[in-house]
This record gives C-alpha cells, sequence and structure tokens, in this order.
C-alpha cells in the first residue's frame, strides 16, 4: 500500500515536471522585451534626462546672466573672482550634465531594487544579466557605457535588439544582460521554484523506498 503511495506521488511529480517544463518553453517566447518596447521606453527616460537637465542648465544660465557673468566686454584679466570662478566651472557643469547624471541614471536605477529606470518601469520590462539575475552596479555601468559604442555604429547597435535571438542591442551583448518582461519573469521564477520542489520530494521519495527496500 506504501508503495502504491509513493508511486502514484512519484509519477504526479513527473506529470508536474512534464507541465513545468511546457509551460517554460511558451515563458520563454514572451520572456524577452521587444525592440519598440524598448524604444518606447528609453525615449521616455530621454524625455526625463531632457527635462531635469535642461532644468539644471537653465538654472545655471540664469544666474549667469543676472550677475553678469557671461558679459563678453570683459577681458579675464578685467573680470571679477566670481566670473572667473563661474568660468572655470562651466566645463565641469558640462560634464556633469552630459556625463555624470546620465550615467548615474541609468545605472542606479537598474541597480536598484527596481531593475528598471522610469521608462522601462511603465512599460514592465527590466535588466537582467546572462543568468537572469539582478544586475550589479558595475554590470548596470557596463552596460551603460556600452551604449556609447552605438554612436559609432550609426545606431544600429541598438536596431540590433530586432534581430537577435534575446532580443539584445549591441550593449547587451557586450555587457551580457537581457531586457525582459518582468511578469513573465516573475512567472518563470515562481514556476522553477515549484520544479525544484517537487524535484526535491520526488527525490525524497526515492530515497526512502530505496531505504524500505
Amino acid at each position: 500500500m506504501m508503495n502504491e503511495h509513493m508511486a502514484e506521488n512519484a509519477a504526479r511529480t513527473v506529470h508536474n515536471q512534464q507541465v513545468y517544463q511546457k509551460n517554460a518553453r511558451n515563458e520563454w517566447k514572451d520572456l524577452y522585451a521587444g525592440f519598440w518596447k524598448r524604444f518606447l521606453a528609453t525615449c521616455i527616460d530621454l524625455f526625463i534626462l531632457i527635462l531635469g537637465l535642461g532644468s539644471i542648465a537653465g538654472i545655471v544660465i540664469l544666474i549667469g546672466n543676472l550677475s553678469g557673468y557671461f558679459d563678453s566686454t570683459h577681458t579675464y584679466e578685467e573680470s571679477t573672482t566670481g566670473e572667473q570662478i563661474f568660468g572655470a566651472l562651466l566645463p565641469f557643469v558640462f560634464l556633469l550634465l552630459r556625463v555624470v547624471i546620465p550615467w548615474l541614471y541609468f545605472s542606479l536605477f537598474e541597480y536598484s531594487k527596481y531593475q528598471a529606470t522610469p521608462g522601462k518601469m511603465l512599460l514592465g520590462i527590466v535588466a537582467v544579466d546572462r543568468n537572469y539575475r539582478p544586475l550589479s552596479f558595475g554590470r548596470a555601468s557596463g552596460r551603460y557605457w556600452a551604449k556609447w559604442l552605438n554612436e559609432f555604429t550609426l545606431y544600429i547597435g541598438y536596431m540590433v535588439a530586432g534581430w537577435t535571438t534575446h532580443k539584445q542591442g549591441m550593449h547587451d551583448l557586450v555587457a551580457s544582460t537581457y531586457v525582459v518582461n518582468k511578469h513573465a519573469l516573475q512567472r518563470l521564477h515562481q514556476q522553477q521554484r515549484e520544479y525544484e520542489e517537487q524535484l526535491q520530494e520526488y527525490n525524497n521519495q526515492m530515497a526512502a523506498q530505496k531505504h524500505i527496500l
């Protein structure tokens, strides 16, 4: 009687494993985020960045105008200490706006618990590593800097996401990352946990049966 019960459990576990594998194959088809969804997410992020950076640049220009720091009639020797300091800081402000803030925006958001920038969040997609785990800050940074390579390919590197098997852009290929649909990833993780629990139960049953025999 006990052997029959164990056999039934084992058969049910094997059946559940087969169901899991079938469901997993279906989920893989919908896992990777498509080109147009990623493109729209990028447009949203660029809009947010341009709005924020434009506001900062506007404040700097306003300060400069109100203080007379942009008065081109002054020579450097005639400039006040404030004008000289303001002029010396302008390259650093440009570096901050052009390089540092965009890098931190993309890297910190993709490294965060959300695994996504605001644009990706709105579209329900996240960035993961090649093992479908959250990105480290280093990998998120590497992914961002790899995007600069796309500029040397006339942005064809972005369009590659529409042709590759896992819908990866050039920067994803370089950084070994994927952009996936969040709900599909969550379902896959849930199915994987259920599969592992069933497999463990099956192994325990087989071990118990061998012990009885």
